[in-house]
């Protein structure tokens, strides 16, 4: 958003459809979605399960991948969660599970860890349940379990 001159009244309905704004969105669920660790603890049922969280960077060899949420437990469970942002439902399709399939793999190879690793869907509205999902998906966390006191 830095550097936006288009500045004045009804700036920000303005933007709804513009694609740094979309990215804005995305960056900030993900901040929202590490700053609720705890409510996602709570979501998936390992509140009382100690963890390490954090985001992720790595790779082997030239392929590389961006981990979204880590939350690696002591109960040798690494919950990877991928943080996506939508006006809906969103809906995991054959490419798109391609890339989370290879980011898992990338992960898992560049970190050496034989502790098993669940993909975590944390979204605004749920996931869309395909084929793609079912194969995939472990856990599924909602922006409502990020505000559920």
């Amino acid at each position: 958003m830095k550097g936006n001159k288009l500045l004045g009244q009804n700036t920000w309905l303005n933007m709804i459809d513009n694609p740094a704004h979309r990215a804005w969105q995305g960056f900030t669920f993900e901040q929202v979605c590490i700053d609720h660790i705890n409510s996602i603890k709570k979501a998936l049922g390992i509140s009382g399960v100690q963890s390490q969280n954090h985001s992720w960077r790595g790779g082997v060899e030239e392929k590389s991948a961006q981990i979204d949420l880590l939350i690696d437990r002591r109960d040798q469970v690494i919950n990877l969660c991928e943080c996506k942002f939508s006006l809906d439902n969103f809906t995991i399709d054959k490419s798109y599970s391609e890339n989370l399939r290879s980011k898992m793999a990338i992960f898992k190879s560049a970190t050496n860890t034989k502790k098993a690793v669940y993909l975590t869907m944390i979204t605004s509205y749920g996931i869309d349940k395909n084929k793609y999902a079912n194969q995939l998906v472990q856990n599924e966390v909602t922006m409502e379990d990020l505000f559920e006191e």
